[in-house]
């Protein structure tokens, strides 16, 4: 990489810091590109250079955050296929752990789920972290219909209501915590939480 593409690329991850820092702060809606510009010590000429407008630096700021839950699911049903409901615990002990310990994704979390106001919300980078892939909630709902299939899926609760309601939950605990991080510690009590998740979804004997 030569020096002068070098210097371009640290300018635009300091855009992106500085971006994050003031979307945190004060909401995206409330946020310049004056402000930007301002907290990362550049132009706004410099701003433009890298980026088209401000909906372009937030796509890039929420590109800079892997979300890895296609991983997370393809890699739970790899080692557990054969124990859908240990499976499920799995994919949901890992997604919070995710948000405990990853700061970068709990603060692009954070700006999505509380510093976004409602005529951004149609954002559709929005949706890689607040929602699963369809190929994830395909294999959510599979592991659910298998869990059914063995007699571990609560009565009358169908594979598709089970999937809604396992992924409502997880980003109800998201949000919440996320308000406010230090109200209670997620990462002692995420554990506890999925445990009732699961007692509601599922027969007492597959727990």
């Amino acid at each position: 990489m030569s020096r002068r593409k070098a210097e371009a690329e640290r300018t635009r991850e300091t855009i992106l810091d500085a971006a994050e820092i003031q979307f945190l702060a004060q909401g995206v809606s409330r946020t310049t590109l004056a402000h930007i510009a301002t907290a990362a010590g550049v132009t706004r000429g410099a701003i433009y250079w890298h980026f088209e407008d401000k909906a372009a630096v937030f796509d890039a700021l929420l590109e800079r955050v892997r979300v890895p839950l296609d991983e997370i699911v393809d890699d739970a049903v790899v080692r557990l296929s054969d124990s859908p409901t240990q499976c499920l615990q799995e994919i949901a002990h890992s997604a919070l752990s995710a948000i405990c310990y990853n700061l970068p994704l709990q603060r692009a979390a954070t700006i999505v789920l509380h510093r976004c106001e409602k005529l951004e919300d149609d954002h559709p980078r929005i949706s890689m972290i607040t929602q699963l892939s369809e190929h994830s909630k395909a294999r959510v709902e599979q592991l659910f219909e298998q869990a059914k299939l063995s007699g571990q899926l609560r009565q009358g609760l169908s594979p598709a209501s089970a999937r809604l309601q396992f992924h409502s939950f997880l980003i109800g605990i998201c949000f919440d915590w996320l308000q406010d991080p230090q109200q209670f510690s997620l990462a002692d009590e995420y554990k506890s939480m999925i445990e009732t998740l699961m007692r509601g979804l599922l027969v007492e004997s597959a727990l």
